[in-house]
């Protein structure tokens, strides 16, 4: 009744498999990019646009996704967006700016793509909206590596062996190996020493690998007292050994050699997250 119509794109996707279910009502030919490949426009199934036709039924398709794939979609604003001569951006200049990086994040392709579309319009006058998405299928969600011990001295070896063996499996330079090692070492003695008081607790540290840029990243969780170690001040490294205060230089020299830590109190458990780029 409102005279006017809306196009559609609507994907479902099954992150286990990398399967995705979608239908499209009129709208703009998604661009996929293969694992290890360029983007490239997909003539997928078209269905009426919605509000153009009363009843109107529309056939879904299945696409398979591997871990490393990259989806983009957009509206007509993107390809149809003019310069000053009344020259569209089109699908070709779209294509080009995508492939620009392939390889890059999908905030970085996004970013790729509207300085192309920028450069090209220049001054003109923007008649439409201009919308993108990009998205990485990472895959499966891989188990949790993580290991759970007393939270005692005896134990920080065990904790640092379990670390070690996951960065070596990583192909962690030997240098940030002894670096992560270290921290994990003085994170864990901290645990054993002061987090249960005098009494038995557990202690749970996880390994995770990150991408973009690529890191591991470590966390440790206890149940102990409530403790923010990022709170206690910076030890005064110009004195002397005599000289400093006891305590602090540990986690201090953990937030030197990290790339990141950090720490929150959640449900009752200390959660601190350390982070070195690999």
């Amino acid at each position: 009744r409102e005279e006017m119509f809306v196009t559609v794109w609507l994907g479902i996707l099954e992150i286990s498999t990398g399967r995705l279910t979608a239908a499209s009502a009129g709208h703009e030919y998604p661009a996929i990019r293969p694992a290890g490949g360029r983007f490239e426009i997909l003539k997928d199934k078209h269905g009426f646009v919605i509000g153009g036709l009363a009843g109107a039924k529309y056939t879904e398709y299945e696409l398979q996704l591997r871990p490393g794939a990259r989806l983009f979609l957009y509206t007509d604003g993107l390809t149809e967006a003019e310069n000053d001569r009344d020259q569209m951006f089109g699908s070709a200049r779209m294509l080009e700016a995508l492939n620009e990086d392939p390889d890059g994040t999908p905030e970085q392709i996004l970013r790729n793509v509207q300085k192309e579309v920028d450069a090209f319009v220049k001054d003109a006058e923007q008649f439409d909206d201009l919308t993108m998405l990009c998205l990485k299928y990472i895959g499966p969600k891989e188990p949790l590596k993580e290991i759970t011990l007393p939270a005692s001295k005896e134990n920080i070896a065990a904790a640092t062996e379990f670390v070690v063996a996951e960065l070596e499996a990583a192909g962690c330079p030997l240098k940030t190996q002894m670096q992560i090692e270290l921290a994990v070492d003085e994170v864990f003695t901290n645990i054993a020493s002061y987090a249960y008081a005098g009494g038995t607790g557990k202690a749970t540290v996880r390994f995770e690998q990150l991408d973009e840029p690529r890191a591991v990243r470590i966390t440790f969780i206890d149940s102990g007292i409530a403790y923010d170690p990022l709170e206690a001040p910076e030890p005064d490294v110009t004195l002397s050994a005599e000289e400093r205060q006891i305590g602090g230089l540990g986690i201090f020299l953990v937030r030197k050699t990290m790339d990141d830590v950090t720490y929150e109190r959640a449900a009752g458990r200390n959660i601190l997250r350390i982070t070195k780029k690999i």
